[in-house]
């Protein structure tokens, strides 16, 4: 039973809960002050989810989307551009759809910017998308609405004025023109190109011709030119660019307007990227011309101007027999490409052997145009002594100023080829007579006069000899022109083999190679590769390395040594060895 209450003080006294005493293997005080940073950071972490979840949540509250469209400017020209912004408030996933403003306007740039905003409580998404157009013509339109994510956006009216009249420059305009307007397939017309600026511009870019309606080669040509000139008392810094427009079709061809693209800087110093355009200018192309009949076969060569020159490496007036000399021929056209030049064509005869090289092909610029060079080089080797005629050296051309064939050429040249001086190649003259005692009997007379009628019989025999070989060796270089030369043919060549080894004249030993291989095995190589297929491995393997050094990219000078001595070496095997093999030696290379 409850007792009651008496009125005395009372004293309140805890309940006495008792408190536990830590057993061995409890947690200390520092693991209690771990744990409970552990659940300081547990709270703020989750405070932290839960900011994000009501962020979230009111992004997601918020799934009305708004879509608003606008341009920087209402107001424009034809060459300039605007920017065309569409903002969207809202969570969205997909791109819009601006694919309907392409029928009026160019999309040069674009961009993608998103932000979160919070205000009063409530979390939105601001996403921005910026086009930079340019208008295709001048009128007024009408920006159609974008629809995205179900929502549309407002229509934008814009007004886009003519550029201003050529008559009446800018300050910026662009001026083209060709030359000549009407021309032959594949033959040269200039396009020149020319920029006026009265004002400052930042990022820029000019684009170069655009031919349609058949295909062209564009070329430009040579350095930018840019000058001052005054047009309606301004002062305009002038661009100009040219550029060589080579038409492979016949028929009417269009050069589409030249397109220049900036940033362009007022006097009050706000910019705007802006887009100027040219004419385009109508080209006539003519077809090729038939050559007469006297010039059938050849090659069309449209042109300005075509000259040859030659070079010899000796006397050009006297050969020697088996002595080879280089010919150097160099064809400069004026307005065509190198590839456009036709190869030489050479005659050769039974007594004149001609050995080419690679063509080299080169190609000059200037504001006049292109001139093309080829150069090529000939070993050409007289085979018999006597009299000889160089033949004419023709390339047919057609001049497009003239309008007619024409013909560039050299003349025949009538050469003396001295017989061949190396030992073995004539007759060693007779020895000459011992001296005898004078004596005063006629016994010394008569034996005198009997030595002298036999040493005359004998060189006459001599001759006579002589004479008959040269008509057999003779008649066989008429009977074979392509035939085996003389061994001292073979020997002239690998001397001049070793002089070109000696210099480092890469070119020079390549053709020696090719005119030594005909002589040595009957007929002229293919190739380097197809000689050396022929020759043993050391001698192979210098050819390779010729070869290489000839035709290989960024390959380095050539060095004669290993060639030389891959010679050598191969000549005193075939010698040592030619006695039991029956084979044919390689010519001593140092004789």
């Amino acid at each position: 039973m409850a007792q009651a209450y008496s009125g005395g003080p009372r004293r309140t006294v805890a309940a006495q809960v008792p408190l536990p005493v830590p057993a061995p293997g409890h947690r200390s005080g520092r693991q209690l002050r771990l744990a409970r940073r552990r659940g300081t950071a547990l709270v703020r972490e989750r405070s932290r989810w839960a900011l994000w979840l009501l962020a979230a949540a009111g992004i997601a509250g918020a799934q009305d989307v708004t879509l608003r469209a606008s341009v920087d400017r209402s107001t424009i020209r034809e060459n300039e551009s605007f920017t065309y912004v569409l903002s969207v408030e809202g969570q969205v996933r997909d791109e819009p759809d601006v694919s309907l403003l392409a029928t009026d306007f160019e999309v040069l740039q674009r961009s993608r910017n998103t932000s979160i905003q919070m205000l009063g409580g409530r979390t939105s998404q601001i996403t921005e998308w910026r086009y930079q157009l340019m208008p295709a013509g001048p009128g007024s339109f009408t920006l159609p609405p974008v629809e995205m994510a179900g929502a549309l956006s407002n229509p934008v009216e814009l007004q886009v004025l003519p550029a201003l009249a050529s008559d009446a420059p800018g300050d910026i305009f662009l001026e083209v023109e060709i030359s000549p307007a009407t021309a032959y397939v594949q033959s040269q017309v200039i396009y020149t190109q020319r920029l006026y600026r009265a004002v400052s511009t930042g990022r820029s870019s000019l684009t170069p011709p655009d031919v349609t309606g058949g295909e062209s080669i564009v070329v430009p040509l040579g350095e930018d030119r840019e000058y001052q000139t005054v047009r309606d008392d301004r002062t305009f810094i002038v661009l100009e660019r040219r550029y060589a427009v080579f038409p492979q079709v016949a028929g009417e061809l269009t050069i589409q307007p030249m397109v220049f693209e900036a940033v362009v800087i007022t006097a009050s110093g706000f910019s705007s990227l802006q887009r100027f355009r040219s004419d385009p200018v109508s080209l006539s192309v003519l077809p090729a011309v038939a050559p007469p009949p006297e010039l059938a076969g050849a090659a069309w060569l449209p042109a300005g101007g075509v000259t040859i020159e030659q070079r010899w490496s000796g006397d050009p007036e006297e050969f020697t027999a088996g002595i080879p000399q280089t010919r150097t021929l160099r064809v400069e056209v004026e307005g065509v490409l190198e590839t456009q030049i036709p190869d030489l064509s050479l005659f050769e005869t039974a007594s004149l052997q001609q050995y080419a090289d690679q063509p080299e092909l080169a190609r000059e610029s200037s504001a006049d145009g292109t001139r093309a060079v080829r150069t090529e080089r000939f070993a050409v080797i007289a085979q018999t002594a006597g009299g000889l005629i160089i033949p004419a050296v023709e390339l047919p051309w057609f001049n497009v100023v003239s309008r007619e064939w024409e013909v560039a050429r050299i003349e025949p040249r009538p050469v003396t080829v001295l017989p061949s001086r190396e030992p073995g190649a004539e007759p060693a003259p007779p020895a000459p007579p011992d001296e005898m005692p004078v004596d005063s009997g006629q016994f010394g007379q008569l034996l005198g006069q009997g030595i002298s009628a036999a040493l005359l019989t004998g060189w006459m025999l001599t001759l006579m000899v002589w004479w008959q070989r040269g008509r057999i060796r003779r008649a066989a270089a008429l009977r074979q022109p392509v035939a085996e030369a003389p061994r001292v043919f073979e020997r002239r060549l690998l001397r001049q083999l070793r002089a070109a080894c000696n210099i480092d004249d890469a070119g020079l030993a390549r053709r020696l190679l090719f005119a030594w291989g005909a002589a040595r095995f009957g007929e002229e190589p293919k190739s380097l590769g197809g000689l050396a297929a022929m020759l043993p491995a050391d001698l192979a393997a210098a050819i390779g390395d010729l070869e290489r050094s000839l035709y290989g990219p960024g390959s380095p000078a050539w060095n004669g040594r290993a060639l030389r001595a891959a010679l050598a070496q191969a000549d005193a095997v075939n010698r040592s060895g030619a006695a039991k093999a029956g084979e044919r030696e390689l010519l001593p290379l140092y004789r």
